[in-house]
């Protein structure tokens, strides 16, 4: 039996992937919802995205058909023999003693990977085309006399909201509004890395690396500097992300990816083995892309009254465990099933939902923050560990199946454990 229209509405800020699949899990449950979104259309640029385990458990726990979309651009490493290798690493120094992997990592998908344009492409065809309004910049949020929410935007225009829940990414005006301007994790701030992200056609991929290393997921690990490559694209295209350590503050305060050059690249690199440097010279359609976070300034609540944060805007984390997506899947998947209980009827109730996914959900999506900063730096040598390769390999295997085997579906009961107990 269909589950009865609830008689709230939720405003979604943001029409990223953590706004669309928040809508489409929603709508599942006939919740109302409509998103606003400050672009002019949904956005099909961007790089490569790798989805871990517990995403996909979390992408259909949110609706069966998020997961297929997934499934339909979705692609693993190409030898049958490393399909549940999440990747093999190397050493990428000029010198290392050994051309062979050092160690490799496994869970039960192995690396999952695909265009992140090409899956937000996949998405909005499940959703309804009048429930996205454009060009729509938050600038306000106020609570009006009735108990909602009054929204303001940049075009003048204004709004009545039930409930907001803010999905607007690392830049998120809702985060701002919620904790206050002022407060140290209004605004993420920068993890001294950055990546430079590029795309080399898989033909041209195989006659630098050679099939193994084109076709299969590796990483390269450096002093101050790791990289790593992935085939995406249904095999047809390398995605390569390079990362490198700095001291000096990133050059823009409005602009996360810059344009770089090639020249820029292989200089960060000088002192990596040839065949990194390979892969670099032949990398095209190169950016620079600065990884901020919320690790140094976690937010003190992912909610207050009837607003509510979720994904980047509540838990930005570097991409160093690619388990940036699988959190905000996992938060929608949580979210709207709270939301969805038989005593969510509006006003009040919904300000107790958005406190039980507060409660149920911040402890382990700012752990993964903090473990996430802290592979970026097992990667590249600046830990205590240093290039101890087999404690590198211990503290992996130690930390990344409490991520990959997080079970979503025991998380939503504990969800509605905390709503009875509000």
């Amino acid at each position: 039996m269909a589950q009865e229209q609830k008689d709230f509405q939720i405003t979604i800020i943001g029409g990223g992937i953590a706004g669309i699949v928040l809508a489409i899990s929603l709508l599942r449950r006939n919740i109302p919802c409509i998103i606003y979104e400050k672009a002019h259309a949904f956005s099909d640029i961007g790089a490569g995205l790798g989805i871990s385990p517990n995403a996909q458990d979390a992408m259909a726990a949110c609706d069966p058909s998020v997961h297929e979309a997934f499934k339909n651009v979705a692609n693993g490493n190409t030898w049958e023999s490393k399909k549940s290798f999440l990747f093999e690493f190397l050493d990428g120094m000029d010198g290392a003693t050994t051309d062979s992997p050092l160690f490799h990592i496994e869970n039960r998908t192995g690396l999952q990977g695909c265009h992140r344009g090409a899956f937000v492409n996949e998405l909005i065809k499940l959703l309804p085309s009048n429930l996205v309004q454009f060009n729509k910049q938050l600038q306000t949020v106020e609570e009006n006399r009735s108990g909602g929410i009054r929204l303001t935007f940049q075009d003048g225009t204004i709004e009545e909201a039930d409930a907001i829940v803010g999905c607007d990414g690392i830049k998120s005006k809702v985060r701002e509004i919620l904790v206050g301007a002022d407060h140290p994790s209004s605004k993420c701030s920068y993890t001294h890395k950055y990546a430079y992200r590029g795309m080399i056609p898989m033909p041209q991929a195989v006659e630098v690396l050679g099939e193994e290393r084109a076709l299969n997921a590796t990483m390269w690990l450096g002093k101050d500097k790791h990289l790593l490559s992935y085939p995406v694209a249904h095999g047809t295209i390398l995605n390569v992300v390079a990362y490198c350590s700095s001291s000096d503050d990133w050059p823009s305060e409005s602009q996360l990816v810059l344009p770089t050059t090639k020249e820029d690249l292989l200089r960060d690199f000088e002192g990596f083995r040839p065949s990194v440097l390979r892969i670099l010279d032949n990398t095209d359609k190169l950016d620079r892309w600065a990884i901020f976070d919320l690790g140094e300034n976690p937010i003190p609540t992912f909610a207050t009254g009837r607003v509510c944060i979720i994904g980047d805007a509540a838990h930005a984390s570097s991409p160093h465990h690619g388990a940036g997506a699988g959190l905000y899947i996992e938060d929608a998947a949580v979210l709207t099933s709270i939301l969805a209980h038989d005593t969510i009827q509006g006003g009040a109730d919904i300000e107790a939902a958005f406190s039980a996914f507060d409660r149920s959900r911040r402890e382990r999506a700012q752990w993964v923050v903090q473990k996430s900063r802290r592979a970026g730096q097992l990667f590249e040598r600046q830990t205590e560990i240093d290039s101890d390769f087999d404690k590198i390999y211990k503290e992996l295997e130690e930390t990344l199946p409490t991520i990959w085997d997080y079970d979503i579906e025991e998380a939503i009961k504990i969800a509605s454990i905390e709503l009875d107990e509000a």
